[in-house]
């Protein structure tokens, strides 16, 4: 007797989908525009991340812990297995909080527009098997690649930005683009799960900041800063680490409810609205040529996933006999994430 089956599950209800959307829409636009917030009192990038990093250390060791997600003991080879990691999410998060603190928050998704590009790249020359761009995916990311272009031009012309936050949103894209191969590699590798990777890398990272600290100077920014510039730097730093921590809760809510084209969409949607409420917000001036890069950002990360959702349908009706079957949400690299 052959073994039944068991039912495809349900999809998450519209309600879901849309409360986890916004949460971590939220979540994420509170962690730029606070950063920035920040980063404009007083521009110290290390000791804000440092600060943010031991925040988030504090609060997923002790939720963590209770709910079972992580294990503080664990032997040295398994520290130095994922070093290459820690060192990969440290530099990934230095690159992106240094073009931070050197372009406007609303130009901030145009910056780092070039992250897909460098993710289909770098995928396509590290992992094997290696991932399969249809043409329509490929029109996405081109025309996100014409939206950064445009951006950056427009904006050296008026000399809102400079070429030093062009040359950070160029490294920022491809070191974060690194982080999500590397991430993509060590996941189903080895016994530690998704929390435990987290914290371990999180917590090494502590480790690294100390003489990052000293080689910056940024000790002794801190001790001429004014007591309430300080004081305000502490507190949103703070507010930094727990907003960090909670878009770490609700970046795997929205992996396991949405499909990679909701990701895509939502991503640069949300890039637009924080582009919006940086200009409201932090006062940032708005131009005609950035309106136009962010919609082409937009529109091409639209087709992207619209292109890979298609050619994932055709996948699956061909696995199963050319049946119709519902569509699983498979996990992407290009998002960072385990198929």
């Amino acid at each position: 007797m052959s073994k039944q089956q068991d039912p495809p599950a349900l999809p998450p209800s519209r309600l879901k989908v849309t409360a986890t959307v916004l949460f971590h829409s939220t979540c994420a636009i509170s962690v730029t525009l606070i950063s920035k917030s920040a980063l404009n009192g007083v521009e110290l990038p290390i000791s804000l991340l440092a600060l943010q990093t031991s925040v988030q250390v504090l609060l997923l060791s002790l939720i963590g812990r209770s709910l079972g997600w992580i294990r503080f003991r664990r032997p040295a080879s398994a520290w130095k297995a994922i070093f290459p990691l820690c060192c990969a999410r440290l530099i990934g998060i230095l690159a992106k909080t240094f073009c931070l603190a050197s372009v406007n928050a609303s130009f901030y998704q145009i910056a780092r527009g070039l992250l897909l590009p460098f993710t289909l790249l770098l995928s396509y020359l590290i992992l094997r098997p290696r991932p399969t761009n249809p043409p329509l995916s490929l029109a996405g990311c081109g025309i996100i690649m014409l939206g950064f272009a445009t951006g950056m031009v427009t904006d050296l012309q008026k000399m809102l930005t400079s070429y030093k936050g062009m040359a950070l949103g160029v490294g920022s894209s491809f070191t974060t683009a690194v982080e999500s191969v590397v991430v993509k590699k060590f996941l189903g590798k080895g016994d530690e799960g998704m929390w435990q990777l987290v914290w371990m890398s999180s917590f090494m990272q502590l480790g690294l900041y100390v003489p990052l600290l000293f080689l910056s100077g940024e000790l002794n920014t801190l001790a001429v800063t004014s007591p309430e510039v300080f004081s305000q730097f502490i507190r949103t730093a703070v507010l930094t680490g727990l907003a960090s921590f909670l878009l770490t809760l609700a970046t795997f809510l929205q992996i396991s409810v949405t499909s990679p084209t909701t990701h895509m969409i939502v991503t640069a949607a949300r890039g637009v609205a924080q582009s919006g409420l940086a200009v409201v917000i932090l006062r940032e001036s708005v131009t005609a040529g950035r309106v136009w890069s962010m919609m082409c950002i937009l529109g091409g990360s639209a087709l992207y996933g619209i292109g890979k959702d298609r050619l994932r349908e055709e996948k699956e009706i061909e696995r199963s006999g050319y049946q119709a079957v519902p569509l699983s949400v498979e996990r992407d690299v290009e998002l960072g994430e385990k198929k």
